[in-house]
């Protein structure tokens, strides 16, 4: 592994192409499980007890990060939730914990 410097050109052409990072963060479920979604490659990894206890490939079953999403909030929910399947549902969050 080779460490490159960083300087002004670098980082400007760095945050021009690569303009998500490779791992979100879902949230937390219910069951204390912590789902990533990789985005190169379309896969969620579920990570329970600092191990990996799951992979999910979304495009072997024609799915998107936002078909899962809607699955685990009906199947277990979330206890915190950072990526949601629409703006809507984000707001609708937002505005809910406010209320509380």
């Amino acid at each position: 592994m080779s460490i490159q410097p960083q300087s002004h050109e670098t980082v400007s052409a760095h945050s021009r192409t690569d303009h998500r990072p490779d791992y979100l963060l879902v949230g937390i479920d219910t069951e204390d499980a912590h789902p990533l979604y990789r985005t190169t490659d379309e896969t969620v990894h579920v990570i329970s007890d600092s191990d990996r206890t799951h992979r999910y490939d979304l495009n072997t079953v024609d799915q998107r990060i936002n078909d899962w999403i809607e699955y685990v909030k009906v199947k277990r929910g979330f206890q915190s939730q950072h990526l949601y399947s629409s703006l809507t549902n984000s707001l609708f969050d937002a505005f809910e914990g406010d209320d509380q």
